[in-house]
């Protein structure tokens, strides 16, 4: 009598990647949701990370306008 193999029966618990398709409106969304309310320390230093980053991309957009402008 042969044993029987029930793992090749069950089925495979891997997540199949799925694409979701995200709109500018859930991007806008979140960051408006994220910028509500902090809730611990590490969502205040987030936060000031996050205003830093926007100031430094909003400076070198400038630079490169100005750049192009010349």
């Amino acid at each position: 009598m042969g044993r029987k193999n029930y793992l090749r029966d069950m089925k495979s618990c891997r997540r199949e990647e799925q694409k979701h398709n995200v709109g500018w409106r859930e991007y806008v969304q979140a960051v408006l949701g994220f910028l509500r309310k902090p809730k611990t320390r590490f969502d205040l230093l987030d936060r000031g990370r996050f205003l830093i980053l926007l100031a430094l991309v909003i400076i070198l957009l400038q630079k490169v306008v100005e750049y192009f402008s010349n």
